[in-house]
């Protein structure tokens, strides 16, 4: 005869949990975002529970602290009805929902930043038509917006950039640092040399700010990639020096480069500027057609940068010959997706795209993983099968979350 002692006492040890709200809580935090948006249905207590800014916002920062890795990468070019196909999961059965909530044409990614985007939107103003007199297609009007959203919770805000002549916009957001997000935006300024301003948006006032910063900007500096790390939103450059905006300090302050930019910078080419858990990396090469590249990492408090590894993929080509390296003008064609910094050293690795997939190589041991197959871009018939069509293309991080816009 069966004892259902055990049984009784797990009913038990629940009802306990689910009648107490600080010890059930403390249990919903360390839940998955998306778990917890289907635990809304357990009942009306779980629902209001669950939808409280302040549990959001508490959930963020408890997932914030454990400082786990990207559930996945998204690729920044421009999603039609779905984006499976420019999904690159790091973690099993990792799927991102629709873009369709935002009732637009086309949607590109710019930013992410702890679980929130920074998106380019394609307005459409009127209904494409068939002209009759040339049976041509006229394409209609349209306009671009900038939106921030969760993937997650689907919920989103349109702004507008504070003035017409914007040059980059970038987001920044650490739970652990302010419940608020902000979006720095770099502009032209009034007068024809190298001086530019930047300007701040931020979700608790809901507009931008008053006073614009002014800086001068150095040659060879890329605005484009901006990347947040430690309340900073840092730019790289192919001079000795490089920019960062501190936040908080409302300061543009200098950042080193490696040290070859001070005397050959343009020999070298940046595959790829990024962070991941507290680590900034920048990925160099001289020479793509041998497949070597070099992985370099800020050292602490900005006093240079420090090269981590020195990677030949030939060891990848030789693993999985059937892949096709493409090249062109003498540079084999691929792209460094993402450097991640595992929880331990030996799971540190980066991600290429090459021939169509994406692969995972470790940069401890060498070895090489596949992780999937990319679709082609949509909208290029003339070049969708090409392999090398997402050459370039920046990938960003995405996570889980459950905080609002």
């Amino acid at each position: 005869m069966r004892n259902p002692k055990g049984k009784l006492e797990i009913c038990w040890s629940a009802e306990i949990i689910a009648s107490n709200l600080d010890l059930l809580t403390e249990v919903l935090l360390w839940a998955p975002a998306k778990s917890l948006l289907k635990f809304k249905c357990v009942s009306k207590r779980w629902h209001s529970l669950i939808s409280d800014p302040k549990f959001c916002i508490s959930h963020a920062r408890c997932q914030r602290m454990l400082n786990r890795t990207a559930d996945a990468l998204m690729l920044s070019n421009g999603y039609k009805s779905t984006p499976e196909f420019h999904l690159v999961p790091l973690k099993h059965s990792t799927k991102v929902p629709f873009f369709d909530y935002f009732n637009v044409s086309e949607v590109t990614i710019r930013h992410s930043c702890n679980g929130l985007l920074l998106c380019c939107c394609k307005l459409m103003l009127d209904k494409p038509k068939f002209v009759k007199t040339t049976q041509m297609k006229n394409d209609g009007r349209y306009e671009f917006r900038y939106v921030v959203c969760n993937p997650t919770t689907k919920e989103f805000k349109v702004l507008s950039p504070p003035k017409p002549a914007y040059l980059s916009l970038s987001l920044a957001f650490d739970p652990l640092i302010s419940p608020y997000y902000k979006v720095v935006c770099i502009c032209k300024g009034n007068s024809f040399n190298q001086n530019f301003q930047i300007d701040v948006y931020s979700s608790e006032t809901e507009s931008w700010s008053l006073l614009p910063i002014l800086f001068e900007m150095p040659l060879g500096m890329t605005y484009s990639n901006g990347v947040f790390l430690d309340g900073s939103v840092h730019w790289y450059s192919y001079a000795e020096t490089s920019l960062y905006f501190h936040i908080d300090s409302q300061s543009v302050k200098k950042m080193p480069m490696p040290f070859m930019f001070s005397w050959e910078g343009m020999d070298w080419d940046v595959m790829y500027f990024g962070e991941s858990r507290g680590h900034m990396h920048l990925v160099l090469t001289k020479n793509r057609s041998s497949l070597e590249f070099d992985v370099f990492e800020m050292e602490f408090e900005y006093t240079g940068w420090s090269l981590s590894y020195h990677v030949n993929l030939q060891s990848m080509r030789m693993m999985f010959p059937e892949l096709t390296w493409n090249f062109m003008n003498k540079h084999a064609v691929f792209s460094v997706l993402s450097i991640i910094q595992g929880e331990k050293d030996e799971e540190k690795k980066v991600v290429i795209f090459v021939d169509g997939r994406a692969m995972s190589y470790n940069l401890c041991d060498g070895t090489s993983i596949k992780i999937c197959d990319l679709e082609p871009r949509p909208g290029r018939s003339d070049i969708a099968r090409v392999p090398w069509h997402y050459e370039g293309c920046q990938a960003h991080p995405y996570f889980q979350s459950l905080v609002s816009v």
